[in-house]
């Protein structure tokens, strides 16, 4: 399997091609990710890691256009970014774009942003933030559990009262 750990910086990850514009130790490939294309032949990745590196890309559009290039047909994307709601989607100044609970609904086989096209695996908002994917925290739990029954109507009603910190999106290439 062919893996791809994009914007790793110190989170380099074992099985994968580590890629960051630092040359930091385990980074594979030294890349300005804001740079089209990517030093990568199309149809070549399984799987695409991306945590906490696509609210940093100038264009994401065309970011998501060019992993969408570069993944196979079914290739899996992994996502975790800060939730739009949050204070660490605002505390770092070269955040450049915010995630919601729809965020990626756009790049869906309907979607009209892009040529880009995923399916929708899963997506779960997290309160706090993890470091494995799509997993709580455990004193975590019960609030992911509650936000994630309901997340169209925490967002709307609830998300600036009660901040979640992370959300996380699993997704599908569909060529």
């Amino acid at each position: 399997m062919n893996k791809l750990n994009l914007g790793s910086g110190r989170g380099v990850l074992k099985g994968y091609l580590n890629v960051d514009i630092v040359n930091l130790p385990g980074v594979d490939v030294v890349h300005d990710l804001n740079k089209i294309p990517y030093p990568f032949k199309e149809n070549n990745f399984d799987e695409v890691f991306c945590r906490h590196f696509l609210e940093h890309v100038d264009n994401l559009i065309l970011s998501l256009e060019e992993i969408y290039r570069i993944s196979k047909k079914n290739a899996k994307i992994k996502i975790m970014a800060p939730y739009f709601s949050g204070q660490g989607a605002f505390n770092d100044p070269q955040h450049k774009s915010f995630f919601t609970y729809k965020t990626f609904d756009c790049f869906s086989k309907e979607g009209y942003y892009s040529k880009a096209k995923f399916r929708m695996l899963k997506r779960r908002i997290f309160f706090f933030s993890g470091k494995a994917f799509m997993r709580s925290k455990f004193y975590s739990w019960p609030l992911d559990f509650l936000i994630n029954l309901f997340p169209t109507f925490y967002q709307r009603f609830f998300c600036w009262i009660f901040p979640s910190s992370e959300i996380h999106y699993f997704l599908e290439v569909i060529k």
